[in-house]
């Protein structure tokens, strides 16, 4: 058990200044394009909108970067390590996929070059992204997805054991992907600036002004919030699961998949020379997920998808720096300071979707664990499509909402198939007397 007092507060609250100059929604506005949702997708949206001359009205129910976006562990991830190229063009076939897969690809180095473009101050840290293989089955994915991303022009790498123990300190590993695109940022941080920015731009942003209904009004739509209204013309939800509460079409198109993020204090430099010693982010693709990353002051960031049950502070602060010190003993010293709960929303395909709702409302749907880089990128290119309208220019798919079927039922699946290998794990290591990797 932790010997030391562990908050439950994400890291990103206690170390990003307050967002500020903003109030709530009150009385009547018009607009051409409200956005509902001020996270990474609908400050990207709002952000690129402004620039691009246009005057969009984003509603958010707290306050930039308060849920998902803020509570996330910061990893930016420029390629989908679930999905080969190859995979996602035979779904959406040769043009439509190919766009997909350049947008995909693209939007680990889009993040950086706009954090550069704006000077945003967000602690970032383009280091590259690990996505280590613990068995030969993972490893044999791991080069298939490396190659088909070489093959689409992505300077994607692959790395043998040595240089993946190297690189992560850890001897887990047969080898991995390396991303050099990819890497971390302050997450908090860097919505909250892409709201001070946007403001500057023009965009008019309210905060504390939840969305409690939404209905066609002539033309356009209406947003109804506690104590004020907007109608405008076109709507675009981007407010993640929390979609699915505004709109009947959205309800049943996304699982819940709850993950506690956690971080240590400053960790010793000589620990630091030799896990991570070249200040990677590293998410692993076994599906026992094992993350590791550090901020600015050394501070090591990991996570731990929820039990079943029990979910309890203790429990999950033990778990976790047991499952620090059986990846290396050099981490048996960290200690868990800041403990957090978010959500990741999976949808059906586990691919990011941009879905038409209804004439002039559309939705930003569930990215699947690798929000930050993706929904900046979908931002820009919504923003396209509004300015621009049916193009095939567009790196971007226009689809349907898309329920999941047994959507109750299903709603389990994600936290049972993580909790089965958590388990698989622990029966191999008996059975093998190999290291159990909890």
């Amino acid at each position: 058990m932790s010997a030391v007092e562990v908050e439950e507060n994400t890291l990103w609250s206690k170390v990003t200044p307050a967002a500020s100059g903003f109030s709530a929604l009150t009385g009547s506005h018009d607009a051409d394009i409200a956005v509902v949702g001020g996270g990474v997708a609908g400050l990207s949206l709002v952000y690129h909108l402004a620039e691009a001359g246009m005057a969009p009205t984003l509603l958010e129910a707290a306050t930039p970067g308060s849920d998902a976006a803020g509570k996330s562990a910061g990893i930016i991830v420029s390629l989908s390590v679930r999905h080969s190229p190859c995979e996602i063009i035979k779904k959406y076939g040769e043009d439509k996929g190919r766009r997909l897969v350049n947008m995909i690809g693209e939007s680990g180095s889009y993040v950086f070059s706009l954090i550069h473009k704006l000077a945003l101050d967000c602690a970032p840290q383009q280091t590259g992204f690990l996505a280590p293989a613990r068995t030969a089955q993972e490893l044999q994915r791991v080069n298939l997805l490396a190659s088909e991303w070489r093959s689409s022009g992505y300077e994607i790498k692959t790395i043998d054991r040595e240089e993946i123990c190297h690189l992560s300190g850890l001897d887990a590993y047969q080898g991995s992907l390396l991303d050099p695109a990819g890497g971390a940022i302050n997450p908090l941080a860097y919505v909250r600036e892409l709201a001070r920015v946007a403001a500057g731009q023009g965009a008019r942003l309210f905060i504390d002004s939840p969305v409690v209904k939404i209905h066609k009004n002539g033309n356009g739509w209406r947003l109804q919030s506690n104590n004020g209204r907007v109608n405008a013309k076109q709507v675009v939800l981007c407010a993640g699961g929390g979609n699915r509460n505004l709109f009947a079409g959205l309800e049943r198109t996304v699982l819940p998949f709850k993950v506690f993020q956690m971080a240590t204090g400053p960790l010793d430099g000589k620990i630091r020379e030799m896990i991570l010693p070249e200040n990677h982010a590293m998410t692993d693709v076994n599906p026992n997920i094992f993350s590791m990353r550090y901020d600015k002051d050394g501070r090591l960031i990991t996570a731990c998808p929820a039990f079943m049950f029990n979910n309890v502070k203790n429990r999950i602060v033990r778990f976790v720096e047991a499952r620090l010190e059986n990846f290396s003993p050099l981490l048996a010293s960290a200690r868990i300071r800041y403990l957090w709960k978010g959500t990741t929303w999976i949808g059906r395909s586990i691919l990011p979707r941009f879905t038409e709702v209804s004439d002039g409302l559309f939705a930003i749907q569930a990215c699947n664990g690798r929000g930050l880089a993706v929904n900046t990128i979908l931002g820009r290119e919504t923003a396209r499509f509004i300015k621009l309208g049916h193009t095939e220019n567009l790196n971007l798919i226009i689809e349907k909402p898309d329920a999941v079927r047994y959507h109750g039922l299903l709603c389990h699946l994600p936290a049972i198939l993580i909790n089965t290998a958590r388990l698989r794990s622990r029966v191999m290591s008996k059975f093998t007397g190999l290291h159990r990797y909890n």
